[in-house]
């Protein structure tokens, strides 16, 4: 276990705030469906820029515009809802929005009284707000979104009891230029908390880990179906000092062919990620994950079923301080 400094006279864990988590997640996952209805359906696959498209079904073609478009000043589009997205997924991230079913199997956990089986659960996903595009370049511009995300971990070893979980949500403006480099500013917030079935078997109590933090990512195409990504966070807001640090740091590769198999219906990919925290002395996270893709391009989502591997510290905050190595299997859904 890493060491941290003591954290006395803390306040039970409970599902007081699961509620608002539970509606904020609600709407991140139907409003995209909604959007579909929406939006222009195309049979075609999405373009690719002259370096090579990735990992990413959300991102629309050159000329698809919806119906809901209207027009702008300097010859630009604006969109409510697009329903698609210009920054792509970060597929090994295990903190990014997305919808998903993992059951996993740990060879080493240093949370006290965790099973070695568990299922991790997250519901959750990317809104599109409003977009603004060069009339005929629809894949390009800027792009306000929000994103929210519940993350579970329950213990299969003990009744399927909630070892924790934590809240992810956040807002953000994003630009994707005509070369497929894309970019981000935003603003993340993490909320974790100690399952009550896990608190009262062991009388572990909460530590209060919130984290607030300002984010700039980017996401460049480096070769054919090969995208390199970096990104980095700031805490402005932390609820417990004496266990949290700043600074967060985060760089992934990501390869896939989303059209390998069936006609153009299946491909494949292999991502990996590493994110090092401040409050962690700056070890590193490493996931790696692989597997199989399914692009659906009528509603613009990647569903995905693959195998992941992860070596670091716990993914539930409140568990930070413990490291965790695990191998998962499951399927992904990016909303």
């Amino acid at each position: 276990m890493r060491i941290r400094a003591n954290v006395k006279n803390l306040k039970s864990a409970g599902f007081s705030r699961i509620p608002g988590v539970l509606m904020l997640v609600f709407a991140v996952c139907s409003f995209p469906l909604l959007q579909s209805t929406q939006t222009v359906a195309a049979a075609e696959q999405p373009d690719q820029f002259a370096s090579g498209e990735t990992l990413n079904a959300a991102v629309p073609k050159k000329t698809d515009r919806p119906s809901h478009s209207f027009s702008v000043a300097n010859n630009r589009n604006g969109t409510f809802a697009p329903g698609t997205h210009l920054y792509p997924v970060y597929p090994a991230d295990p903190f990014h929005p997305t919808t998903a079913l993992n059951a996993a199997s740990f060879s080493k956990s240093e949370i006290p009284a965790a099973g070695d089986k568990r299922y991790i659960f997250r519901i959750g996903g990317r809104l599109g707000l409003l977009r603004i595009s060069p009339a005929n370049h629809y894949d390009r511009g800027f792009q306000l979104n929000l994103h929210g995300t519940f993350l579970g971990m329950f213990d299969r070893e003990h009744s399927l009891d909630n070892i924790g979980w934590d809240g992810l949500y956040g807002f953000n403006l994003t630009w994707r230029g005509a070369s497929g480099t894309a970019l981000k500013l935003g603003i993340n917030h993490d909320s974790s908390h100690v399952g009550d079935e896990y608190a009262e078997r062991t009388g572990r109590l909460r530590d209060e880990y919130t984290r607030q933090e300002y984010v700039a990512g980017i996401s460049v195409p480096l070769y054919s179906h090969l995208r390199g990504y970096a990104e980095a966070g700031w805490a402005f807001d932390l609820r417990n000092e004496a266990l949290q640090d700043k600074w967060r740091l985060q760089t992934g590769l990501e390869f896939s062919v989303p059209d390998a198999f069936w006609n153009g219906q299946m491909g494949y990919y292999a991502a990996v990620d590493m994110t090092s925290f401040e409050e962690s002395d700056w070890e590193p996270d490493v996931t790696v994950q692989a597997g199989l893709m399914v692009p659906v391009d009528r509603i613009r989502r990647d569903f995905r079923i693959g195998v992941e591997y992860r070596s670091g510290r716990s993914l539930i905050g409140e568990f930070s301080a413990y490291e965790e190595t695990y191998w998962v299997w499951g399927i992904w859904i990016d909303l």
